[in-house]
């Protein structure tokens, strides 16, 4: 199968023809979407009414409880899923299919264990019909900016945890994809690699600014790393609130969370986050 990272066909959709782009139009535009699961003949209403939008080279994060649905929006604006209402926009144009504007990073790494480093992140090029000698070239040269230059020949198999995360990030960068959609990518990495893994992930989001939809179920993560936090209910989700973090850039990860604002911020979001933590384990 081919890497998370590359162009996916979904039931017989094509990836979506260039749309023109409407100007000033968000990167992301959720306007009363529900998205509805039908299992053994009975239905499940994992979003409902869900409006969001996300600017032009805006780095957002959507918290709330486990199954309210944030790993469903990325699907519909992946193009994986079509929402049962509502639409879903990407710069003014409908996502029909799969979406080019957008580059994916779940929480495996999903690497082809067979190829090299630097294979795994010329593979997107190559779809995109970049030329072996080219899309090799332009590997390396993510992989050197991801701090990976002497490790390009080896295997997934031979590479840490955090090292592995840093391929998969290069290999959805090396293309330049206008919106990225993160979902949990940090989970599996112990505290030390994550928040070295944070730091580095806004130095590298901070040199083209692609709008970022980042999933994740750590609030600290979510206020250090962006310039907005959503807030989703309980199941069926839907958004409950939306909270700007004023905290300036460039960010050091590893000193803001001492910052009066960001223990202010993360206070006022966990407030209205724990109501709906508690009511998803009651219901």
């Amino acid at each position: 199968m081919p890497p998370a990272t590359t162009d996916i066909r979904n039931d017989g959709d094509d990836v979506r023809p260039g749309a023109v782009d409407v100007p000033d139009a968000p990167a992301i535009r959720i306007t009363g979407v529900n998205r509805v699961f039908t299992r053994g003949g009975s239905s499940f209403t994992a979003i409902r009414d869900v409006h969001l939008e996300v600017q032009q080279g805006e780095f957002l994060s959507v918290v709330g409880p486990s199954g309210c649905g944030k790993s469903t929006l990325l699907n519909l604006l992946a193009g994986l899923a079509k929402p049962d209402g509502g639409t879903v926009e990407t710069f003014g144009a409908p996502v029909r299919g799969v979406n080019p504007d957008v580059g994916f990073i779940f929480q495996r790494d999903a690497l082809l264990p067979w190829r090299t480093a630097v294979q795994n992140v010329a593979l997107p090029l190559r779809y995109r019909g970049a030329d072996k000698r080219a899309a090799t070239e332009k590997a390396r040269e993510w992989l050197a900016r991801v701090g990976l230059a002497k490790f390009t020949d080896s295997y997934p198999h031979q590479l840490s945890g955090g090292m592995r995360k840093r391929v998969a990030i290069a290999a959805t960068l090396v293309y330049e994809p206008r919106i990225i959609l993160m979902d949990e990518p940090f989970s599996a990495l112990d505290v030390q690699t994550r928040t070295l893994m944070e730091d580095d992930l806004l130095k590298l989001w901070s040199a083209s600014r692609p709008a970022v939809l980042f999933i994740t179920h750590d609030l600290e993560e979510a206020v250090g790393l962006s310039d907005r936090v959503v807030v989703m209910s309980a199941s069926p989700g839907h958004v409950i609130g939306d909270h700007v973090v004023p905290l300036e850039r460039p960010r050091d990860l590893l000193e803001i969370r001492f910052d009066q604002q960001f223990t202010e911020t993360h206070e006022r979001i966990w407030d209205q986050l724990r109501t709906e933590v508690v009511r998803s384990r009651v219901d």
